[in-house]
């Protein structure tokens, strides 16, 4: 095997070196004619020439290109690059990078703290990448708040927004910029050492800037950025109408290309060359389209769109790629890690260049022993050398869950291969740095090893009538000789010789080699990622009780206790977040100082409104100043002590129940409408039989029916009358039905309207009944719906009764549905009118955005009008009261004048002496109520100041309870009068009977005497 190596080696620098017409057509495309010519120009030349006759398999071209490429192999860039002396790039396909770093500065103040703000620009690519990146930041994938709005720095990042408040930004431009940044302007443009100059704007350069506040919690370090870059926009032959596509793109117009991540297309454009509107960036220059025939690449490039199953359901495409490329990277090592993405194969057949991704096609050559010619030298390769002998292949590849590092695919074994040669593991190891995506590597790992493992190399000449052949086209073989019969192989090369004979070098095939079972996926596990964080404080002692808010005259209020561990370092609050139970909702989220210096446990009732005997969730968790990193708690039930609002209920006693009584009774009255026309006619039979009765009974029916369709019509009536009675009855009924055949269903639309009229007379006492009731139904499998209509009056010798009933119901789907509304009148009674539904409104014509709505047991109004008002419990915003009876009231803002309460006591107006320094007044007040007065102080103080002036203030103290229950300062007032006048409200804090509050006036200078300090104290309560 060496020997051949080294023959082929020194005829292909032979060949290579002959003259400039048979160099490498390729090659001629990506580097130049002249290029082509040199000696280097002569290597690329022996290199694909030694890859055709090494890499006759799929895998030997995966493993001679790996060594080709070790010196340039990067993989996904997870270190920023800094400095103008790095080559061009640009993205292709689906990847990341961390780009180059173009600028870098601190800005701002964050409260006392200069510079907290760290603005980085990093440019991402060298041609545009419209759309929307992805970023990492440090080790942690994060979500960008694209929809939110912006301010000046860019977008919030969601996983660095701490308590509302947002410590990282990102912006981008895609490269169709046309200014410099705004924001990088006002930041950085008056920088003296490096400004940020308008004329940086980066054309053609996509580029974020990502900026982060001061916080040594989220960033101990400087925060690193790696770019998960839109998908580039690429041309597609396929999407070309001008070249034999279907669409808008064209080669000369950016504009019409859009993203994509097939290695085909981009294999194409980097051929054809890659330009940024004239200006060439990579690959070929000037390539013609008819160089890479059209219909050739479209059907690779469909191939690598193809769908294929995954295990977990859905779907993915066959080949998709993604990967960073320098403009100093060899075109055709780039285009080898496409190739690979794919499986692909590339001919160039005349200076035409066309590619094979997946199965080869049918055969287009058949030929037998007979046709080869046995004057020429014949070459057979059973099998390969045993270091070139494969039975297991591994695999890394880019992992975008693991911030892109490379990971090791689940490697491929055979133990029947193993044993096939001879017990050994014979592996190969391949690296996909072009394809990001685990199943596909999978895919490929599979067909290159079995591909890999069909060794049968022939080479022989052919007749003249073989020179249409091209490399990568498939004949069949039928051989005597080696036992095949239409065996298939591939052309891997093909040389003329002057007489026209073909030398041809073919492979054998199997197309089952690229067949694949979601039963041939192997999981993939993912390593952790992220952030580590520091271990997390529990909530020690967290426990949750009911509890009542007391007063003089026992519990008031349902509440809830919390209970936590004192003694813990670093905490300065305590957060309590309360939910209902049966919704989820939140009800309560408040934060309480933690004074618990010792090592037990304390406790607090939470100051909240609660319902009572309501099932609620309670958790909570220590806050601290410094960052300090703790986790809530785990949700405790607790169930509120049943303390009601008030003595009495809302509702009357009794009245609940009997709305209830009243309205399942008439419930079930219009629901027996149902049967109303049946129930009527068995009652007519009855009074028929009786002796003596006679009849007379009106029929007509119409039926129409057509196959399973039937339409029907009756309408009968009956009069009979007997010794004791006498009634009238009509029934009228339309149907319509089907049974479908098909689909099994039976669909049945009926009306039914009947009037029925009678007397009677009973134990001697004389009755009219008259009913009207018409039922609609419509019914379709399970799904049914109907509507009634009733009306039914009773006159008897002691009273009259008049009822009437509207309702509709549905069902078939989760519960049934009902709205009903009822009417009645009773003789001597009262009338009323009731509804069932789950929603009632009223809409007024005029003011349609002010509805009338009763839902879910509350009533909505957005304008009332009350004369009286009685209620329990009131929450009130601005409300004008006549009169009202309330057991307890809870108001935002209270304006309440003196006489608007019905008990107080009030001092007289009184004129604190003159003089200087502390003047006090006190007053003795009788308050019914402990804890409930609100204290009223009328001032009006008048001072002459020297040129010192002066600072008034007043103070109010119960002597009785001993409390300050007032302290107030006014002014500074300079030099001359001086005078205030108001009105001060606050709690008394007054013990039950007799409180001596003490008002202490002091000038807060030197004043004059003539001085006036008027004052006036009023106590206000409500008596409970």
């Amino acid at each position: 095997m060496k020997s051949i190596g080294i023959f082929l080696t020194a005829a292909w620098f032979m060949l290579a070196g002959l003259s400039l017409a048979h160099a490498e057509p390729i090659t001629i495309a990506l580097f130049g004619a002249a290029f082509a010519a040199t000696t280097a120009g002569a290597v690329v030349t022996y290199l694909i020439g030694a890859g055709i006759a090494y890499g006759v398999s799929l895998l030997s071209q995966a493993l001679f290109g790996e060594q080709e490429q070790a010196a340039q192999t990067q993989g996904v860039k997870l270190t920023v690059q800094m400095g103008d002396d790095k080559p061009m790039s640009f993205t292709a396909g689906t990847t990341a990078t961390s780009g180059k770093r173009k600028y870098i500065g601190a800005w701002g103040k964050d409260g006392k703290t200069p510079n907290a703000y760290l603005t980085d620009v990093v440019e991402i690519g060298n041609i545009p990448a419209p759309g929307q990146p992805a970023f990492w930041v440090v080790d942690q994938k994060v979500t960008v708040l694209w929809g939110e709005t912006p301010v000046e720095q860019g977008y919030p990042v969601l996983e660095f927004r701490k308590d509302g408040k947002d410590y990282l930004w990102f912006k981008y431009y895609d490269g169709t910029q046309t200014a410099a940044d705004t924001f990088l302007l006002a930041k950085f443009s008056t920088d003296p050492d490096r400004p940020y100059k308008s004329t940086m704007i980066g054309r053609g350069c996509p580029y974020f800037i990502a900026t982060a506040r001061l916080n040594q919690e989220l960033f101990p370090n400087q925060p690193t950025y790696l770019c998960e870059a839109p998908v580039t926009a690429w041309y597609d032959v396929r999407k070309d109408s001008s070249a034999g596509g279907s669409g808008a793109h064209r080669w000369d117009n950016r504009a019409t290309w859009e993203p994509s991540d097939n290695p085909v297309v981009l294999i194409y454009n980097i051929i054809r060359g890659v330009y940024y509107g004239t200006e060439w960036i990579y690959g070929g220059q000037n390539l013609p389209a008819f160089r890479l025939p059209a219909s050739n690449w479209m059907v690779a490039a469909n191939e690598c769109d193809r769908l294929i199953p995954l295990a977990g359901g859905g779907s993915e495409k066959q080949f998709r790629c993604g990967t960073e490329i320098n403009c100093d990277m060899v075109p055709l090592d780039v285009i080898d890690k496409l190739k690979k993405a794919c499986n692909g194969r590339i001919a160039e057949v005349g200076g035409v260049f066309k590619m094979l991704v997946g199965a080869p096609g049918a055969a287009v050559y058949s030929f037998s022993d007979d046709d080869i010619l046995v004057t020429k030298g014949q070459n057979f390769t059973p099998f390969p050398g045993l270091d070139a002998t494969y039975n297991g292949i591994e695999a890394t590849y880019p992992e975008p869950l693991e911030k892109w590092a490379t990971k090791d695919a689940p490697a491929r074994y055979s133990t029947d291969l193993e044993s096939a040669d001879g017990n050994r593991r014979l592996a190969s190891g391949v690296t996909f740095e072009a394809v990001p995506f685990p199943v596909q590597v999978q895919r490929l790992m599979k067909l290159l090893i079995e591909e890999d493992r069909r060794f049968r190399v022939h080479s022989f000449y052919l007749p003249p009538d073989a020179w249409t052949l091209e490399p990568n086209d498939v004949v069949s073989w039928t051989s005597v000789r080696n036992g095949y019969s239409n065996k298939k192989f591939l052309v891997v090369r093909i040389d003329g010789e002057r007489s026209f004979n073909q030398l041809v070098v073919l492979k054998e095939i199997d197309p089952s080699d690229y067949d694949w079972s979601t039963d041939e996926q192997v999981p993939v596990s993912v390593g952790p990622v992220g952030p580590i964080v520091n271990p997390s404080h529990p909530m020690f002692g967290w426990q949750a009780l009911p509890a009542t808010l007391d007063d003089g005259s026992g519990p008031r209020r349902p509440t809830i206790e919390v209970f936590y561990a004192g003694d813990q370092d670093g905490v300065d609050r305590i957060r309590v977040e309360v939910y209902q139970k049966d919704t989820g909702n939140l009800w309560f989220d408040g934060e309480m100082p933690y004074d618990a210096p010792l090592d037990e446990q304390y406790s607090t009732k939470l100051i909240a409104v609660f319902a009572p005997n309501t099932d609620y969730l309670v958790r909570g968790i220590f806050v601290s100043n410094i960052g300090k990193n703790f986790t809530w708690s785990g949700l405790i039930d607790v169930t509120t002590p049943n303390v009601l609002l008030g003595a009495g209920d809302i509702y009357l006693p009794g009245m609940v129940d009997g709305v209830l009584s009243r309205l399942n009774g008439k419930l079930e009255w219009i629901g027996q409408s149902l049967r109303f026309a049946s129930e009527a006619r068995q009652k007519a039979e009855a009074l028929l039989a009786e002796a003596g009765a006679q009849s007379f009974e009106d029929r007509k029916e119409i039926t129409a029916t057509v196959g399973n369709f039937t339409a029907s019509f009756t309408d009968t009536i009956t009069v009979i009358a007997s010794e004791t009675a006498a009634m009238a009855l009509r029934v009228t009924e339309l149907t319509a039905q089907v049974n479908d055949p098909v689909t099994g269903l039976g669909a049945l639309a009926t009306i039914t309207d009947t009037l029925s009229v009678s007397v009677s007379t009973i134990d001697g006492e004389l009755t009219a009944v008259t009913n009207r009731v018409s039922v609609n139904e419509a019914r379709v499998g399970n799904f049914y719906a109907n509507g009634i209509i009733r009306f039914e009056q009773v006159a008897t010798q002691a009273g009259a009764l008049s009822t009437a009933g509207f309702s509709v119901a549905a069902s078939g789907i989760g519960a049934p549905s009902q709205a009903a509304m009822f009417m009645s009148a009773i003789a001597g009674g009262l009338s009323e009118i009731g509804f069932t539904a789950d929603s009632v409104y009223m809409v007024a014509p005029g003011a349609k955005r002010r509805p009338f709505i009763f839902s879910g047991g509350t009533l909505f109004l957005d304008d009332v009008r009350v004369n009286t008002l009685a209620a329990l419990s009131a929450t009130l915003g601005a409300v004008d009261i006549s009169s009202a009876v309330i057991g307890s009231l809870i108001v935002g803002t209270s304006n309440l004048g003196i006489d608007s309460v019905s008990q107080s006591d009030v001092s007289p107006t009184v004129n604190l002496n003159p003089g200087s320094g502390q003047i006090n007044y006190d007053r003795a007040l009788n308050i019914l109520a402990s804890n409930r007065s609100l204290m009223q102080l009328n001032i009006d103080l008048s001072y002459n100041y020297n040129a010192s002036g002066g600072s008034p203030s007043i103070t109010v103290t119960n002597l009785t309870t001993g409390v300050v229950v007032l302290s107030k300062t006014f002014g500074p007032f300079g030099s001359g009068a001086a005078r205030i006048i108001d009105t001060l409200f606050f709690l008394g804090q007054n013990s039950i009977g007799s409180n001596t509050y003490r008002i202490a006036q002091s000038p807060g200078g030197t004043a004059g005497l003539t001085d006036v300090r008027n004052v006036k104290l009023t106590s206000l309560w409500w008596n409970r």
